[in-house]
């Protein structure tokens, strides 16, 4: 996902990258517990990948930083309920452009 959304590919990508946030929120959710390894690897790399994430996490680490090695599980889910979010918000856009 290192790269402009332009076509069904990027839908696709999209969703598997919801899907996955979706899976371990909802694990913690249910569970109370999150891989972490696997939960910051995702954050990560999404934050490298995705101009809109990187954008939401630099303002958010200005106000509060805690590094992974210490962030509690509901930090890590936080982390990835906002990532979810921004990546919904842009597959509603373009899927709404796709309409047009």
């Amino acid at each position: 996902m290192c790269r402009p959304i332009n076509d069904e590919t990027d839908v696709a990508s999209l969703v598997k990258d919801i899907v996955e946030r979706e899976c371990l929120i909802n694990t913690f959710q249910c569970l109370g517990c999150v891989d972490q390894n696997d939960a910051i690897h995702k954050i990560q790399e999404l934050r490298v990948c995705d101009k809109e994430v990187a954008e939401a996490t630099s303002v958010q680490l200005a106000v509060s930083s805690v590094p992974f090695r210490i962030a509690t599980n509901e930090q890590i889910v936080g982390e990835l309920i906002m990532q979810r979010n921004i990546l919904q918000a842009k597959l509603f856009k373009l899927q709404m452009e796709g309409q047009r």
